[in-house]
């Protein structure tokens, strides 16, 4: 029988002292922000665990010159891209040209996701074998400590109708959803 109790979680000193002027989204569950009390199981010995010494840089990837039509720039960003996914396997793209009010209406309705109820994010779950759904803890990849996660996956494809994602969100989580798609 798994242990349920549960040990007490501080914030850390360089959290509170971190003070940066721009608003920082994050698409984590709501669960994770903030924890009081951290269930046994997902507590991992100090030995396995790696603390972040500094902050973390990201590659940036201007896409200004690309929407500008600037060979020169087109070829700097592709070789930033490359470089960027051999070194941090991710990047933060600037200059893309999104409305901010779109990118905020989509943190606010994934964060609305994860702050629903358990059994209403289990209706999308990840299907064996599918790459979109709903999961949480991965924990079929580990033996005895779980990661505390959750995630929301699903694939775009821009030759498929809108509706589609849309109809999957609704249909799976109800019409309050239907915006998340």
């Amino acid at each position: 029988m798994a242990d349920t109790s549960s040990h007490s979680v501080l914030s850390s000193p360089r959290d509170n002292a971190l003070q940066t002027p721009y608003l920082h989204c994050s698409l984590s569950s709501p669960r994770l922000e903030n924890p009081q009390k951290v269930p046994t199981q997902f507590l991992w010995p100090a030995e396995d665990v790696e603390c972040a010494l500094d902050e973390l840089n990201e590659p940036l990837i201007d896409l200004q010159g690309f929407f500008l039509g600037d060979h020169e720039s087109i070829l700097c960003a592709a070789k930033e891209i490359k470089k960027a996914c051999l070194s941090h396997g991710f990047f933060q793209v600037v200059n893309h040209g999104i409305d901010p009010r779109l990118i905020q209406g989509a943190y606010d309705n994934i964060g609305a996701f994860f702050r629903s109820p358990l059994e209403t994010k289990l209706r999308a779950t990840k299907k064996r074998g599918s790459l979109s759904g709903y999961s949480s803890a991965h924990s079929e990849r580990f033996s005895s400590k779980l990661p505390w996660k959750e995630t929301l996956s699903f694939g775009f494809a821009a030759s498929s109708p809108d509706e589609e994602v849309i109809e999957y969100f609704k249909s799976a989580l109800g019409p309050d959803f239907g915006q998340t798609g």
